[in-house]
């Protein structure tokens, strides 16, 4: 009698823990692989989305089509649908800018860009600049010395701006607001004449 109740204990004991392992499982992770729980980016509220915080070269293509619709159904001679971008120290911000031949003739129109100032908020110090310096942040850019445009052609030409890790000789970058401006001129016999308004943008340094 004694011997048919200690086998049942046993059976009952071997019972309780076959339920038990059964609901502790192990989930295995091959080495390097991310667990379906984990984020491969940091994510940033904008908006009512949220988007993967990264950094990104400019696109060209986009620019490009930017600087041509903003032309669309409008008298102006040039324009620049967007005047604001924030970056980083390294990071190469991108804007549209866009051009028309409004003349009866054709002309060759050229794009300078340059650095003008910059801009302190409230309760920031004036940022000590070198003119020479700033303008090195405008390398990337590769414009012809100038482009033919028959009459009324359209001109769209991204212009690039990497910020660098000085404003001046010895002076590391700081946070701020660095204001650029874009001049379309036109060519003739050796001399340029400033072509529509000037354009301003501003890169705001985080």
């Amino acid at each position: 009698m004694r011997k048919e109740l200690f086998l049942v204990l046993v059976l009952a004991v071997i019972a309780v823990l076959a339920v038990s392992c059964s609901q502790n499982t192990t989930v295995t992770q091959t080495p390097g692989q991310a667990s379906p729980s984990a984020s491969t980016a940091t994510p940033v509220k904008g908006g009512n989305e949220t988007v993967a915080q990264q950094h990104a070269s400019p696109d060209i293509d986009a620019l490009t089509k930017s600087g041509y619709d903003c032309l669309k159904g409008t008298n102006l001679e040039v324009c620049r649908p967007v005047n604001y971008a924030i970056g980083s120290v390294g990071d190469t911000l991108g804007f549209a800018f866009g051009v028309v031949n409004d003349f009866p003739t054709a002309k060759k129109i050229a794009i300078t860009v340059t650095f003008v100032n910059t801009q302190q908020g409230v309760g920031e110090l004036p940022i000590q600049t070198d003119k020479d310096i700033m303008n090195q942040w405008l390398s990337v850019n590769n414009f012809d010395s100038y482009y033919d445009l028959q009459p009324h052609a359209q001109l769209s030409q991204p212009v690039l701006i990497k910020i660098g890790n000085e404003v001046a000789n010895g002076v590391s970058t700081v946070p701020g607001a660095y204001v650029f401006e874009i001049q379309a001129k036109t060519y003739d016999n050796g001399f340029y004449d400033n072509y529509g308004g000037s354009q301003q943008v501003t890169v705001r340094i985080k």
